[in-house]
């Protein structure tokens, strides 16, 4: 095993060339997939399924099978509702910096939550203009990044309804499981973390515990008890000073070998977010350039396994153009693999494709 290795079955194991059966089983096996920005959360499905539409993640979400909560890094991603207890079980009992900001404010945390739970009982679906009635003047400082959204969301009370381009309405959980908060609270299983820790290498490994307190946002006292409990039933190997995990079942030696594939992966796409160690994929002199400030992650143009630059689209009535922003040449041969996916890609968005640009 060596770090080429690495990088092809993590990108295999992701669901690269490995297609999932169902947006389903992708957003359980993948623990959730980051979507703040909702667009790019649907093209990491699409590049992980072999056939996708609008209209199939339309049921999904009309149907609450998919839905969207505050999980690792306190980010909102698409998730299966079964996962809802495993978030609540890991990141509830923890302090938030929301917290802290509301206090900052002078506003009661508490209360404004309960005000939020009865309004989610009170109606199918509540306009985020109606949560920020509930604020008042201080809304916009309360909501900033999710902020009280995420308290509400991890106490099992508030979920974000899937839509395209953002969230526009909130829901109770009662849409989905009527149990009273002490009842669905009191039934979630302790050892949650075990199998968070489990699921996490067994999708993204080979992994170093590094990589899984980059990924999870936990410091290392809330994860190392469960990892000793979990130890046993894991792989082990050290490549260049780091020892890397993963579940023996989870080991197929033929991904070590590279998927022959073009994808123009989305931003926060599950592979760029999902490690501590950017160098196991990207050169140095280019990792800037995916990983920009503010925690921002360019969408990336992958060939045959190797970052080739990365990419950004312009869409205007019903055209969407894509330009390229290419690391090194890229071939005739590469560049018209680039096109056939471009096209998928527009099919997907539901556009007409109006060209390709290269810089």
């Amino acid at each position: 095993m060596d770090l080429v290795s690495i990088k092809n079955i993590r990108i295999a194991n992701s669901g690269l060339g490995n297609a999932f059966g169902s947006v389903n089983e992708c957003v359980e096996a993948l623990i959730g997939i980051q979507a703040q920005y909702q667009q790019f959360g649907e093209i990491s499905l699409f590049h992980r399924l072999g056939e996708l539409d609008k209209d199939i993640l339309k049921r999904k979400y009309d149907d609450n099978e998919i839905i969207k909560l505050w999980g690792q890094r306190t980010t909102v991603h698409l998730y299966i509702p079964e996962d809802w207890k495993n978030l609540s079980a890991i990141y509830a009992p923890r302090r938030t910096w929301v917290r802290k900001h509301c206090e900052e404010l002078g506003v009661d945390l508490d209360s404004l939550l309960e005000q939020m739970d009865s309004l989610g009982k009170s109606k199918r679906f509540v306009p985020k203009e109606e949560l920020a009635d509930l604020m008042g003047d201080q809304a916009k400082k309360l909501m900033t990044w999710g902020g009280v959204l995420i308290e509400a969301s991890l106490r099992g009370q508030i979920y974000a309804v899937p839509e395209s381009p953002k969230t526009r309405f909130y829901a109770h959980r009662k849409w989905i499981d009527d149990a009273s908060l002490a009842t669905w609270q009191a039934s979630i299983d302790k050892s949650a973390i075990d199998r968070f820790l489990y699921r996490y290498f067994s999708c993204y490994g080979p992994a170093t515990l590094e990589d899984f307190k980059h990924w999870s946002g936990l410091p290392n006292y809330a994860f190392l008890d469960a990892f000793k409990r979990i130890e046993e039933n894991l792989e082990r190997f050290e490549v260049a000073g780091k020892m890397y995990y993963i579940p023996e079942e989870a080991l197929y030696l033929e991904r070590q070998n590279v998927i022959s594939q073009v994808k123009l992966l989305g931003k926060f796409d599950p592979l760029f977010v999902s490690y501590a160690d950017k160098g196991w994929f990207a050169d140095a002199m280019y990792q800037k350039e995916i990983w920009r400030t503010a925690g921002h992650i360019e969408a990336v143009i992958l060939i045959d396994g190797e970052i080739r630059g990365t990419w950004r689209y312009l869409i205007k009535g019903t055209k969407i153009q894509f330009t390229c922003y290419c690391f090194s040449r890229i071939s005739v041969r590469d560049r018209k693999r680039i096109a056939l996916e471009a096209e998928r890609l527009a099919l997907f968005l539901q556009k007409d494709l109006a060209g390709i640009k290269y810089e």
